[in-house]
């Protein structure tokens, strides 16, 4: 998937992050969150106080199976590698936490990773 969104005329753009991840997996993200609450309820955990997790689907999962999330984190910016942004803007506009604003569809084409290097 790496290489095909590296490889894409435009090299690897936030704005088309989820079209190449589904043109080579058939899904926008192939995770199955609603079984992971069950290993919370497995060892007793009713609460999590601070959850660092951005992930729409972990948070839904586990507050739809009675896990009461108290504040939810972001990652700083200075901790997301650089090749990383594409990704984690790309999920923030689809609904990814953030503190932050979501970047829009123009914003997020000038968002580019490495350039691919024959």
């Amino acid at each position: 998937m790496y290489n095909a969104r590296k490889r894409q005329e435009g090299g690897d753009t936030a704005a088309k992050y989820f079209e190449r991840t589904e043109c080579v997996a058939g899904v926008q993200d192939a995770r199955f969150q609603e079984l992971m609450p069950d290993i919370f309820h497995w060892l007793g955990i009713t609460r999590i106080d601070r959850f660092a997790s951005m992930s729409d689907m972990k948070y839904n999962a586990l507050s739809s199976q009675g896990i009461e999330i108290g504040e939810r984190l972001d990652i700083p910016d200075e901790l997301i590698p650089d090749d990383a942004h594409v990704e984690m803007e790309a999920k923030k506009a689809a609904g990814y936490f953030t503190n932050a604003e979501a970047k829009d569809e123009i914003e997020l084409r000038t968002i580019k990773g490495r350039n691919f290097v024959k």
